[in-house]
């Protein structure tokens, strides 16, 4: 992990520009599970309905926390620690980096 300094600077520096961090993979918006192992399982058959799987766009973005329950907001602390992210998560690339 970064050492706690880095990690403040960094979240200081794009904190009024989190959302467009986003590199719009689109993996977050699959159905996901985590197995006996601690590994993430990621379901690529199975998207959320509000999910363009062509553009990997969310049809309802602005509103997606209203229209769906599943959808959660990637916070700082979702960087560092969710599970449910994936290594190429660019959260999880800026904020976990060594």
């Amino acid at each position: 992990m970064l050492p706690p300094w880095t990690i403040v600077s960094r979240y200081l520096k794009y904190r009024s520009s989190w959302d467009s961090l986003c590199d719009q993979c689109g993996r977050c918006c699959f159905m996901r599970e985590v197995d006996e192992d601690g590994d993430v399982i990621i379901d690529y058959a199975a998207p959320c309905e509000f999910l363009d799987v062509a553009t990997r766009q969310c049809t309802v973005y602005e509103r997606r926390f209203e229209a769906c329950d599943r959808c959660n907001k990637v916070t700082l602390r979702h960087a560092l620690f969710a599970d449910h992210l994936p290594e190429g998560c660019a959260y999880v690339r800026i904020f976990r980096e060594r």
